[in-house]
This record gives C-alpha cells, structure tokens and sequence, in this order.
C-alpha cells in the first residue's frame, strides 16, 4: 500500500541547498534532486508562517482561508487568527476519514492537538502542554525515549503574537538549535519507526530559526549538513511503496534594507498620533546616538545610572508597535500593524472611525503604493513591489479582512517590514548578516512513481495538499484552490494514469457523517439495544 512521507523544512530555500547540493557539500540533497523531482515552491501573500502552512495543508489560497497573517484586525485590534476563523479541514482529517493512519508533527499551524486516526504532536505555536499531543501517552512515551520534548527555542505570547522570552547570546542561540534538532529528529524516527502510518507530515523548524538569526555559510550549512546527514539514513530506511516530499512554506534571504512602515505613513500624513505620542526627544538623542556610532559609549554611560533611571531612558528610547500608540482615528488614513507588509485603509463603514470614503479609497491605495514604489536609500532606487488587495487576493472584497495593500519582499527591494515607531528613519540599511522570508520556498518528490531529475516550474503551496489526496486515489474537493502536481508523476504510472477526480465539498461531509452513522450503530448492537 502507497505510503506518503513528508518532511518540512520551515523556510528552506533552494538558493542555499542548490548550489551545496551541486558541490558535494549535501550528498543526500543531491541524491533526492538526481532521482526525484524539484523545484521552487511559491508561498502565500505575505510568505509567512501563517497563513503558508494552513494554505499547504488545507489546499486553500489565504483568501479562501479568510486571513493572510496570523494576527487578523478587529476593528483596531488585532487578535490572533485562531479567535476569528474556523479550523479548516486539512490533509489528515480527510485521510483519517477514510482509514488511513496519520503521524502529525511540529506543524506551526497545529496549535492544539486534536483527535485524529494516529498520532498528533502541536507545534511551535501550542496553546499549553495540557493539549500539546494526542493520544493520551504519547508524549510520556516519545520523552522517555529522547528526553523532554522540546517545542521551541523561544516562548511565545499567543494573544499578542510575540515572543516573551528565548535564548539572548549568539552561542546560546545556536545552543537551542542544536538541541531542538537533536530533540525533534529523535522524536520523528522514534514515531515513524516505531508506529503505524500511512502519511506522516513532520515539521523542522530550526532551519527557520538559524536563517533568522544568522545569514552566515558557516552556520548554516553546518546545520543543513545535519538534515543532509539524518534524511540520508532516513531514506535508507524507505520502502518501495513510499514517495517522501520536501517543502518549505516560504524561502529566505539576508536582509539589507528594512521599511519602517508605520514611520513612512506617520511622515507623509496618513497616520496621524495624538500630541502626547508623538516622537520624543529621547528618541531622537538615542538615534543620533546610533547614527553617530556613539552607541559603545552610550552603552556605558548608561550602564553606570540607577536602575529605575537606566529602565525609564530604555523604555522612552524604543519603538513602540501601533497596539501601544495613542492614534488619532479619525484623522487616520492608513495603518499598519505586523512585520508581514500589510497595509489597511480607514476605510467608513469597515472600521470604526473609518477616514477615507469608498469613492477615494482607490485613489488613496494608489497614492500610498506609488509613494513606497518610489522610495530611495541614498539617492539609490529600491524596487519595492506592492501589491492591492485583489491582486494578492484573487476574489476578495473591499469590506473583508484581508489587507488592501501589501509588500512583497524581494531581493532588489525591501526584504523586512517593521511597523514600530521610533525609528527615526523610513529605510534602515541592514548588512546582510541576518534573513527574512521570500516568496519561493522548496519542493522534492522522490519515490515510486516519481519522475527522475525532474526540474519542474510554477508550483504553487496549495498543489501539495490536492497531489497528496491524488497519490492515494481520493477524489480532491473542488473549494481547493491547487492542482494535482502531475508533471512530477512518471509516465504511465498509476499517479500518471489516474486522473485527478474533483468532488464538492459536501462529498467529505456526507461521508464524515455516514461514518458516525456506522459507528453509532455498531455501538448500539454491541449494548445489545438494536
């Protein structure tokens, strides 16, 4: 029986394993690459974490899922996506309701383990360790075999969407990577090894966390030499009946230059901050601190004030995020809220004290997007690309919740967005030495049936979820926004003869409740009441 196997590598990009592949330096990489087929893998708008990895496993494009990052306005808060959407049904409960057995690891999106047909182990975003995996046990058991289950390297606050705490040193850091690695790929071998399944989907997420922090060869290809080294004995271990898959949910590059959003709006008016908000002047010393690389000596002087003082000049001198200024709405033309490039219009009748009327709303998302389009850094062009809503969100409204402008990051334009103020400045220039999302992540098919050495173009994150369904012969819902990868598929074999069958939604809910059926009335004859 046909088997699937995939592994997540969270923002890997081909323009590292590429070319580390071709040198030798990542022999299983290159392997996989010569007998399977690959190639770039585009992620959502924005490519971020979520809302990539609901759309690769849902099958859906962010507009289908009603949210495009993972803090959604509400009105002018913003809370975290979970609070205002239904869960979506995704890959394994639909396998699940046809018998097959499922492992479930890691994902980012599984933030509360539910009762599936296997085994389910919530990711990094986990609401608390009460509901951190299913079933009963299995945690106890996985710990006793690798240790204590690590979830992350960071903590995370779930209603602000932030990290509270995590490593603070370069070498702790690297510290925490190593051993959630170490930790993870112990608890993936012992669950597939050692369990039964038909799909497995596990997720690592240091590859994440090490580009973030550090855009350094050195550092990272020891780390993905690490993967190389662990995917090579797992494919060893693979049957003839397994096709194993490799993604990324977006891909990744250094950062060079930062748009401080909410700094450019606040500056050309279209954010407007109540008088006691507006930039300080211990703002503006700590920027010309900065500026005039005094910062060393800064550091030290501060370090010799009492406590309370030091803690006071800190806490004036660093940006604060919109959900800590004092906006004047009603003023407002525009805003912006996470690091993810959205931009939203106060727009009457959507928002609560909306600025801009339906009939200027065009004019003003046209103004906006040419002012950024047009931005330099020291007299050099930077090629920022916007995108409107209905762009990025093919079908989407003016009165829905998704964003109405966004910034896509790119090599030659902006690569991070920062919506604080207190900058001082609408470009900051980075050096490179450390990364940020891009559009096109990775896909790997290797296995029976699989083409060999097969580069293939134009897949998109929510093919995965309807190729899968196709490799086990399930019809695939129509409200999915894919497309089965055929091209990856080799000629004349069952994936390549097998046309992909296309159903209504209400399929799955029929036979989802046809199940319960059965098993209510199994349970009736075994109490003997029917």
């Amino acid at each position: 029986m046909t088997r699937v196997l995939v592994i997540g590598l969270d923002g890997a990009t081909w323009d590292l394993l590429k070319p580390w592949a071709d040198s030798g330096e990542l022999p299983t990489f290159k392997e996989l690459m010569e007998k399977g087929s690959w190639g770039g893998l585009r992620s959502t708008i924005p490519p971020w974490t979520i809302p990539a990895w609901d759309s690769m496993t849902a099958g859906k494009s962010p507009q289908k899922l009603g949210y495009a990052t993972f803090m959604v306005k509400d009105g002018y808060k913003f809370v975290p996506y979970r609070l205002k959407r239904a869960r979506q049904e995704l890959i394994w409960d639909i396998l699940s309701e046809h018998g097959y057995k499922n492992i479930v690891a890691n994902l980012p999106n599984v933030y509360s383990s539910k009762r599936i047909n296997g085994i389910m182990v919530a990711g990094w975003l986990n609401l608390g360790k009460d509901d951190l995996a299913y079933p009963q046990g299995i945690m106890e058991e996985i710990s006793s075999f690798c240790g204590e289950y690590m979830i992350d390297i960071f903590d995370v606050d779930l209603e602000k969407g932030i990290i509270v705490s995590g490593p603070q040193t370069d070498k702790e850091y690297l510290e925490r990577c190593k051993s959630l690695f170490k930790n993870h790929s112990c608890a993936f071998d012992y669950l597939i090894n050692n369990k039964e399944w038909n799909f497995a989907f596990l997720v690592f997420v240091t590859t994440d966390r090490l580009q973030h922090r550090f855009w350094k060869e050195s550092v990272l290809l020891s780390h993905y030499k690490e993967i190389d080294e662990w995917l090579g004995k797992l494919v060893e271990r693979l049957d003839d009946e397994t096709v194993l898959i490799l993604v990324s949910d977006h891909g990744f590059g250094p950062v060079r230059y930062t748009l401080n959003i909410n700094e450019l709006l606040l500056s050309k008016g279209y954010l407007r901050l109540k008088k006691e908000d507006k930039p300080n002047a211990t703002n503006a010393v700590f920027r010309f601190v900065k500026k005039s690389r005094l910062l060393p000596i800064a550091r030290k002087i501060i370090k010799l004030l009492p406590q309370k003082t030091r803690e006071r000049l800190i806490k004036k001198a660093r940006p604060v995020g919109l959900d800590k200024l004092n906006i004047e709405w009603s003023n407002t033309i525009a805003f912006a809220y996470e690091p993810s490039g959205e931009i939203y219009i106060n727009l009457k009748g959507r928002e609560p004290h909306g600025a801009v009327s339906i009939e200027d709303y065009e004019t003003v998302r046209d103004e906006i997007a040419k002012i950024i389009e047009s931005l330099e850094y020291n007299g050099d062009k930077l090629r920022i690309k916007v995108l409107k809503k209905e762009e990025a969100y093919p079908g989407s409204g003016v009165f829905d919740i998704l964003p109405d402008l966004v910034i896509v990051p790119t090599d030659d334009g902006v690569q991070a967005i920062d919506p604080k103020i207190g900058h001082g400045e609408i470009i900051t220039r980075n050096d490179g030495s450390f990364g940020n999302h891009r559009l096109m992540g990775i896909f790997l098919a290797y296995g029976p049936g699989i083409k060999k050495g097969q580069k293939i173009e134009g897949a998109k994150i929510y093919d995965v979820a309807p190729t899968i369904l196709h490799i086990f012969g399930l019809p695939i819902p129509k409200d999915m926004d894919g497309r089965v990868l055929m091209d990856i598929f080799e000629d004349d074999s069952e994936f390549e003869r097998r046309k992909p069958k296309y159903v209504d939604p209400s399929y799955y809910e029929r036979k989802k409740a046809d199940e319960k059926l059965k098993k209510a009335i199994k349970n009736l004859k075994l109490k003997g009441k029917i």
